[in-house]
C-alpha cells in the first residue's frame, strides 16, 4: 500500500508501507546538513529517497545521487525523484554502498546517511527482514559506512549523519579510522528533562581535530509543546 507524505519545503513523497518509512531522524538530519551552491551529494542508503528530496527542494542547484541496496526501495526513490521533477538533478542506484561503483569514487562534495544504528542484538524487532536491515547494522557496520563515505568524498568533503548517542564512541572511532574528522555535534532531546535520543554529526575528510558541540535541540518544551526550532524545521 502507498500513501503520500508531505515533506518540509512544500513537496511530498509517495511512501510504500512495506519499506522503511520516513522518520523524524531524516527530517532533522536534512535540516542539519549545510549546503553550498552547486554541490553534489551522495545519500548512502537512500531508502525511498527522502533525504535527496528535502535537500533538492531546499537548494535548486544542488544535485543528490543515492545508493540503496533494496531493489524496491531504490525503484520507489527514483519514482519520487521523477514525481518531484528532480530526476535531472540526481539518480538513485540499486547498489551496495560497501562496493560503490567506480564512477562514484571521489566525486562528491558531501555524503549523508540516516544509517541503521542499532546493535543487531538490541532494539525492537522489525516484522520483516527488509525493515530489520534498515534498523540494525548487521548488514552495514559503522566502519563499512565510514569507508564508503571516505571513498565517495573528494578531499575536504563533508559527511553528515545521525546516530544513537550511546554509540557515538564506535562511530567516532570509525570516522577517524577513515580520515573523517568529527567537526560538529548536536544532541537532540525529546524534552529538556530527558536524555538525548539522537546525535547529529558532521565530519570532514582530511580535517584537523576540532569538534564544535552545538547547543542541544529540544523537540518539545517542558509543557509538551513543540519548540520554535522544531516548528521552523517542519515549516
Amino acid at each position: 500500500m502507498e500513501q503520500v507524505i508531505p515533506l518540509p519545503g512544500g513537496i511530498d513523497m509517495t511512501q510504500r508501507d512495506d519499506l522503511f518509512p520516513l522518520t523524524q531522524d531524516s527530517v532533522l538530519l536534512a535540516s542539519f546538513v549545510r549546503l553550498k551552491p552547486r554541490e553534489r551529494a551522495l545519500d548512502l542508503g537512500a531508502g525511498q529517497g527522502v533525504l535527496g528530496l528535502m535537500l533538492m527542494a531546499r537548494c535548486p542547484d544542488v544535485c543528490v545521487d543515492g545508493v540503496e541496496l533494496n531493489t524496491q526501495a531504490a525503484a520507489q526513490a527514483c519514482a519520487n525523484y521523477r514525481r518531484a521533477g528532480f530526476d535531472e538533478r540526481g539518480r538513485v542506484m540499486c547498489a551496495d554502498l560497501r562496493a560503490l561503483p567506480h564512477e562514484m569514487l571521489g566525486q562528491y562534495d558531501l555524503c549523508l546517511s540516516n544509517p541503521p544504528y542499532f546493535d543487531p542484538g538490541r532494539g525492537a524487532v522489525a516484522r520483516t527482514d527488509t525493515l530489520a536491515d534498515a534498523r540494525c547494522d548487521r548488514g552495514c557496520s559503522p566502519d563499512e559506512l565510514c569507508s564508503a563515505a571516505d571513498r565517495a568524498l573528494r578531499w575536504g568533503g563533508r559527511f553528515f549523519l545521525c546516530y544513537r548517542p550511546d554509540r557515538l564512541s564506535a562511530l567516532f572511532a570509525a570516522l577517524c579510522s577513515h580520515r573523517l574528522e568529527p567537526k560538529r555535534l548536536q544532541l537532540v532531546h525529546h524534552q529538556p528533562n530527558r536524555e538525548a535520543s539522537l546525535a547529529l554529526v558532521e565530519a570532514r575528510k582530511g580535517g584537523g581535530p576540532s569538534l564544535a558541540v552545538l547547543p542541544p535541540l529540544f523537540m518539545r518544551d517542558a509543557d509538551g509543546a513543540y519548540t520554535p526550532e522544531i516548528l521552523e524545521i517542519y515549516r
